[in-house]
């Protein structure tokens, strides 16, 4: 890959001090950033690019999402959860097909890299389907094949097949893709199936990525069952041995808190599907004072209507900020970091997240000349504000551009919109059926944590 010089831009790092260098450069050599402020004397680019007006981020990072679920958009609408399982998703993915997986994917993709998204945390099915979209697309992707532990009529896989499916691809496009188990969640998955998997994982070194804590009623019947809650009950089965992803965690206490710190957990914070659903407000900033890695998710497109992370970095700071009528909680840098950063370290790609120099050409290109960012009085606030997907210009992983002005570079999206409205109506004409039942008693449920 040829050397890179980007000139005069305003560069966001990211880095432990939460640089922010203006006027700057930033050289790029192969896959890495090979300097950043200055530019080295001895330095040959191939290209020099003039970034004036332009800032300069880490990428996205997507930390729970079902990107081919971009079929349920809008499909059902202004529903409670359980409604929205039952009468909606779970029986319009009776007739989910791998040819819907495959174009629903790639749609996704385009949403995402369009919206600065690098990388994201997949968990759904036909992953096999994800991993060559993710070895066509450029981006980073950790992909879980979700499971609900029945050997019988899954759509995922079992645990023997699991762990090959993760041997076949953890690592695989020049070390882009990341594996994981992908159990569903304690209210659908069997605590012997958990228990299994934990172990499993552990021996093999494969991390996991489940759904737990998203209701007041799931923590209530889980109390009711175990004498533990969810976060609880899978620390003791063994879950959180390994790297975890646990989307959601809505309704932790102070005792879950300590458990996801102390066992290094990160969690996926999904503002969007929080809020539509009435689900609850994470305790995020107690999370945070904890050491708890807090990423930010859009979960899939049938909940969240969009993979916006920009829209899920504002919903992330105005909830907590009415929830405790606190105008100063979450402020600065710390959404952005929240979804590059610590996406990137939920994701488990420990070079990318922070421009420095070593690691991975992982970057975004903001327009900040646009009238709606004017005037610039602080980049943290307009970054956290004021940006739209459509303010993401140019696009890069491991020194490689996927999208430059705003013109897609690895995705034909012509061909891609052709195919997903053909898979799609092949899919709506099937009939349908219930896939999956949620029975989580939701009525009443309330489960006041002080703080």
């Amino acid at each position: 890959m040829p050397n890179i010089l980007l000139q005069n831009a305003t560069i966001v790092t990211l880095n432990d001090s939460d640089d922010i260098l203006t006027e700057a450069s930033l050289a790029i050599s192969d896959d890495r950033i090979a300097a950043i402020g200055e530019t080295p004397a001895d330095f040959r680019p191939d290209e020099v690019i003039d970034l004036s007006g332009k800032i300069v981020t880490p990428g996205l990072y997507n930390a729970h999402t079902h990107a081919a679920m971009v079929f349920s958009r809008g499909y059902a609408e202004d529903m409670p959860l359980d409604r929205w399982f039952n009468e909606g998703v779970w029986k319009l993915e009776s007739a989910l097909t791998p040819e819907m997986v495959r174009w629903g994917v790639r749609l996704a993709m385009i949403e995402m890299i369009r919206g600065g998204v690098i990388g994201f945390a997949d968990h759904y099915f036909y992953m096999d389907e994800v991993a060559q979209a993710v070895i066509e697309s450029g981006m980073r992707a950790n992909l879980a094949w979700a499971v609900f532990g029945h050997e019988g009529g899954e759509v995922g896989v079992t645990v023997p097949e699991t762990v090959d499916f993760v041997r076949r691809y953890s690592g695989a496009a020049n070390g882009r893709l990341r594996a994981m188990f992908g159990p569903h969640s304690p209210y659908l998955c069997s605590d012997e199936f958990l228990a299994r998997t934990a172990a499993v994982a552990v021996r093999e070194g494969i991390g996991i990525h489940i759904h737990a804590a998203e209701t007041a009623g799931q923590v209530e019947a889980s109390l009711a069952e175990y004498d533990m809650t969810p976060i609880e009950l899978l620390h003791d089965r063994g879950l959180f041995e390994t790297h975890t992803i646990v989307a959601h965690a809505i309704h932790s206490n102070p005792i879950d808190i300590a458990i996801l710190a102390s066992s290094d957990v990160n969690v996926a914070h999904c503002p969007s599907t929080h809020l539509r659903y009435a689900m609850g407000v994470t305790p995020v900033p107690e999370m945070l004072a904890e050491g708890v890695n807090v990423a930010l998710g859009t979960d899939g497109a049938g909940s969240s209507v969009a993979y916006n992370l920009w829209r899920e970095m504002r919903l992330a700071v105005v909830m907590q900020r009415q929830a405790r009528n606190d105008p100063e909680a979450l402020g600065g840098l710390t959404p952005l970091r929240m979804a590059a950063r610590n996406g990137a370290r939920a994701l488990n790609f420990r070079e990318s997240g922070v421009l420095a120099p070593g690691y991975q050409a992982d970057l975004i290109v903001i327009d900040a000349a646009q009238p709606h960012y004017q005037p610039v009085h602080s980049v943290a606030a307009a970054l956290v504000w004021s940006t739209e997907p459509a303010d993401v210009q140019d696009v890069m992983v491991a020194g490689r551009w996927l999208m430059r002005d705003r013109r897609l570079l690895t995705l034909n999206e012509a061909e891609i919109l052709e195919r997903f409205d053909e898979a799609l109506a092949e899919m709506m004409a099937k009939p349908l059926a219930q896939f999956k039942k949620y029975e989580v008693d939701e009525s009443g449920s309330e489960i006041d944590h002080k703080f």
